[in-house]
Formats: structure tokens, sequence, C-alpha cells
């Protein structure tokens, strides 16, 4: 019995020995080139190497220091090859590395422990020469698993001009583009940028390099260069966790940097009303009728339309014929930044009123942009459009001031004659006739400054009372300062503006507007009175913005208050009112009378 135990135990012992023999590991580095161009990727594997797979990792590797040198990259290695009727098994793992200056570096030791025993790999050293590849397309010419790149459309673009910036992440494994993580955008210092939202299904296979890769772009920009000369792109950056046989860890993967030349917008040719759009635009101008009546309000439309940078585009102004009131424009932006660009349009509707009958001519409107493509300033022109206006017409002095002409053209001839006469001796009549001509003109005199005065009498008509002017003269002073009168009434109480406000909220529903935006306009002046003690005869939307903010009344609400003053006047004369919603316009009212009350 003792024998067999002794036997038993000396042939476990042989058995663990021939195994432990016949299991040969070792723990390998290597480096697929020694010698590359700044920019370039190089690549450093590390591998187990043994006849059997039996083997336990007690500790994943530890990765080698690599001072001066940028990991891009990690791919897993799996191979077995047969030497001689052997086979060998070689697990690893493969970094890609790029240096960020020439020179010479040295990718040191890793480091790993198996079935109890730690494996040392040796260093690799690479020298790192400032020729050959350049940043823009060292990336396609690698062999890593993971890169990231960055590519614009045009590198001399000009200033404003419509620029794209593609950020794409390539993978050899589709399941690489899964992982990341952490997306960081580089600087943009120098450009006005406008992300876009990139299509969900967007990844593809791309050939880079005569190999394939799954390629998904993880970011683009359209950005608009904001200054002439040289405008750098930083790197963009992205984490991509990366499985291993010894666990998984996030990499930082970094772009190549880009490099813009701005140019100059060009001098010569430029218009004067340029503001500085850059693309390829269109214009339309248009009215919504052409024959209206006195007081009643037209709308003026003028729209900006097509593909480039629509933040520097100012719309021009119109030129309203005398007589023809032109109330403050509202502008519509209606631009979004599309896959293919920044498209859309920028739109402005002005309202004119026209105070007396007759035909107006409104001159044509001007936008010039500059147009990239064709390197050229164009400028694009409406037509005039002409307006009829029934209703009672201006005071016409033409008639008056014919009449006067033709007075001063008959003293002038008498003049003449008398002078005449004198030359040739006949002035025995001269002092009567003279005398006579000279009452004559004086009197004539007297006559057209009466006539000149009742003239401009007639076209100052004196202000009337609220209830028998027009609303429109009433509510919309010809300028700024003007004073203008409002229905007096003997007291201003909270009570009273309470329940105006409650009526005010009743007419959200009402058919027809305009009966809301009367009455919200008196909400507005009465608790502007309360507050400033300002009566009928000096109030003035100036001199009561003073008087609040001088109570104590915040600037916000001041500007609230005018704001809603003024949209509530135009609101009353616009064809088919404003499109707003008269909810949030009551809740603004409300808030603002609010607060005037309180102070």
């Amino acid at each position: 019995m003792t024998t067999a135990r002794v036997l038993n135990s000396f042939l476990v012992f042989a058995l663990t020995s021939i195994t432990a023999l016949a299991q040969q590991i070792t723990f390998k580095s290597d480096a697929d080139k020694t010698q590359v161009s700044l920019g370039e990727a190089f690549s450093v594997g590390f591998f187990i190497e043994s006849n059997t797979d039996s083997y336990t990792i007690d500790q994943p590797m530890k990765y080698p220091p690599h001072k001066g040198l940028q990991i891009v990259g990690e791919q897993r290695s799996q191979n077995v090859s047969y030497i001689n009727g052997r086979g060998i098994i070689e697990d690893g793992i493969i970094l890609a590395f790029v240096a960020e200056k020439e020179g010479k570096y040295r990718v040191g030791a890793a480091k790993i422990v198996i079935n109890g025993k730690t494996y040392t790999s040796k260093p690799v050293d690479v020298v790192v020469k400032g020729t050959g590849l350049t940043h823009n397309n060292y990336r396609s010419n690698t062999s890593q698993p993971v890169f990231l790149q960055s590519k614009v459309s045009k590198t001399n673009p000009y200033v404003n001009e419509q620029v794209s910036l593609s950020v794409k992440l390539y993978a050899k494994d589709l399941s690489y583009l899964n992982r990341k993580q952490n997306f960081r955008q580089g600087n943009l210092d120098g450009l006005s940028p406008k992300i876009v939202k990139s299509s969900p299904e967007n990844i593809k296979q791309e050939i880079v390099a005569g190999k394939q890769y799954f390629s998904e772009e993880v970011a683009r920009y359209y950005v608009f260069p904001q200054k002439p000369g040289k405008i750098e792109i930083d790197p963009f950056s992205v984490d991509v966790v990366l499985p291993t046989t010894y666990g998984a860890e996030a990499v930082e993967v970094r772009s190549n940097p880009v490099v813009i030349n701005a140019k100059e917008l060009p001098e010569n040719g430029r218009p004067k009303n340029f503001s500085g759009a850059v693309g390829q635009f269109k214009m339309n101008a248009s009215v919504d009728k052409k024959e209206v009546s006195t007081n009643e309000s037209i709308n003026f439309d003028i729209e900006i339309v097509g593909t480039g940078n629509f933040n520097t585009i100012n719309l021009p102004e119109i030129n309203a014929p005398k007589n023809l009131e032109k109330f403050a424009p509202k502008k519509r932006d209606a631009y979004k930044t599309y896959d293919t660009g920044m498209k859309g349009k920028v739109a402005e509707q002005t309202v004119l009123v026209p105070n007396y009958g007759g035909e107006y001519t409104i001159s044509p409107v001007e936008f010039s942009y500059f147009d990239p493509a064709k390197e050229k300033y164009i400028t694009l022109k409406s037509d005039s459009i002409q307006l009829n206006v029934s209703g009672s017409k201006n005071a016409d002095s033409t008639k008056t001031l014919t009449s006067n002409k033709t007075s001063d053209s008959t003293i002038l001839e008498k003049f003449d004659e008398i002078k005449n006469d004198v030359k040739e001796g006949k002035s025995g009549w001269l002092w009567l006739t003279g005398g006579v001509i000279i009452l004559s003109a004086g009197g004539l005199f007297l006559m057209k400054n009466k006539n000149n005065s009742t003239e401009k009498e007639k076209s100052e008509p004196k202000v009337k009372p609220i209830n028998e002017q027009k609303n429109f003269e009433a509510f919309q002073p010809k300028i700024e300062t003007q004073k203008f009168t409002l229905v007096e009434k003997p007291i201003i109480n909270s009570n009273q503006i309470s329940a105006e406000l409650e009526e005010l909220k009743q007419k959200i529903k009402a058919e027809d507007q305009k009966d809301f935006y009367q009455l919200q306009e008196n909400i507005l002046c009465n608790v502007a009175m309360k507050n400033t003690n300002t009566d009928l005869a000096n109030f003035s939307d100036e001199i009561i913005a003073e008087k609040l903010l001088k109570n104590g009344v915040s600037e916000l609400a001041v500007e609230q208050w005018t704001l809603l003053l003024n949209n509530a006047r135009q609101a009353k004369y616009a064809y088919g009112g404003l499109n707003q919603n008269l909810d949030e316009v009551f809740e603004a009212t409300r808030n603002v009378a609010e607060e005037l009350m309180r102070k």
C-alpha cells in the first residue's frame, strides 16, 4: 500500500513536470516600422506566444510608457501558425501611435503576469522625421484600426462664405463605432459655426488607402470665416472603448488640425448698400393690394430667399412717398442649417396707411450681396409699385402758384415798358401810371402772402379730440415725441383698470381683433397716466417712459410697456391682424399693468 502511494505521487510529479516543460510561453513586442514621417502613425504589437491556450492571465497587460507619443488606436490580434508541424498561438494587442513633433522616441516595455509569472517585452525605438505625409492626409495612409478625420469643403473661402466642416470616425471593426463617447469640439475661434444635425443612418463603408473601413460622421458644421487671413481649427477628439482580452479601456482618438486661409471681400465694385451678405439669393417685393381707401392699411412684404450667410442680411428700407404713413417693420427669419448648407429666407412686413386719396408710387428697393461662385457683387432691384387711393385729396396749390407767377410776370413787363418810355422821353404820364402799378404790386404782394398763409393753415389742420378724429391719426403720432389726445376720463383708478383687463380677456375670442387691440391700447395708456400722474395734454411715449423709470419701474417693464403699446397700434391697422396668440398678448399686458399699478 505504501509502495503504491509512492508510485502514484511520483507519477503525478512526473506528469506535472512534463506539462510544464511542454507549455512554452513568451511575451514579445513588434513594430510595423521604426522610421516614420511627422504625422504618420505606426503600430506596435504586444503578443503572448504559446503552444497551448490553457494558460491563465493573472494580471492584464500594463501599457508601456510612451512619452511624446499619443495612442490613436487599439486593436486585438489573434493568430495561429505552424512551425515544423507544431502549432503556435499568438494572442495580443496592437497599439497605434502618432508623434507630435519630429525626433527619436521609445515605446517602453509592457508587462503581464501569466500563471503567476511576470513577463516583460522589449522596448521599441522609433525615429520621426519632419518630411513626408501632411496632417491633412496622413490618416488615410495608415493601417490603424480607429482614427478620426476633419475635412473642410474649401480651404481658401471668402470672408462670410459658407464652408462645410465634417468630422468622421473610421474603424475596421463596425462595433467600434458603437463604443464612442465624450465627443469634444475643437477650437473654432474666428469662425461663426452652425451645427448640423446629422442623419441617424450615416454609417457607410469606405475604401481608405486600399483598405476597407466603416465610417460615421460624428459631427458636421457650416462655418463662416469672420476675418481674412489664416484660421486654425484645432483637432476634435472622441473616446472609443476598445475591448481586449485583458479588459476594456477608453482611448482618446484625435483628428487632424485644419487650416483655412480666408480671403478679404474685394473693394472693387462693392455697392454702397452692401451689408456683408455672401451666398446666392433672390428678392421678392410685393403689396397685398394696390387699390385702397384713405386710412386703409397696406402690407408691403420684402423677402430674401436663397443659400448662404443669413446672419449678415439687412433688408432694404422702403422709401414711402409723402402722405403714406409707414409703421415699424416686422421681421421674420425662416432659415435653417441643413445637411447641404444654410437655406431659407429672411422676410419683413411693413404696414403702410395713406392719409389722403390719389396716386402713389413706391420706389424700387435694392439688395446687394457677394456671390463667391461668380466672385462678384450682384444687386437685386424690385419694380416700382403703383397705388390708387380713393378718398379726399390733399389741398392743391398749383392754381394759386400759377396765378401768382402770372401776376409777377405782368408786373415785370410793366416795369420794362416804363423803362423804355423813359428812354424815349415819354415821361408825361409816368408818375400817374407808375403810382398805380406800384400800388397794384403792393396789393398783389399782400394778397400773395395772405394766400400762402391760408394754404399753410389748410395743410396743417388743428388737432381734434379723439372722438372727432380717425383712430389712426389719434394713436399714431407723426414723430416719436408728438403729443396725441386720448379719451379723457376724470379719474383713473385700480378698480377701473382691473375691470378693463377683465373685459380685455373676454375679447380674446372676439371675431374682430381690432376691438381687442383698441382696448389693450387704452389700458396701457391709462396705467401709465395713473403711475406718472400725467394729464392727457402732456402724454407722449417718450415722456411717459422717462417718468416711469424715475418712478422706480424697472427698465425691462418699461421696454415691455413700449413694445406692447406699439404692437397694439400696429395691429389695429394690419390687414388680417398680426396672427398673434392673444392669450399670450393678454398675459403680457396684465403683467405690465399690474407692475405699473404696484409702483
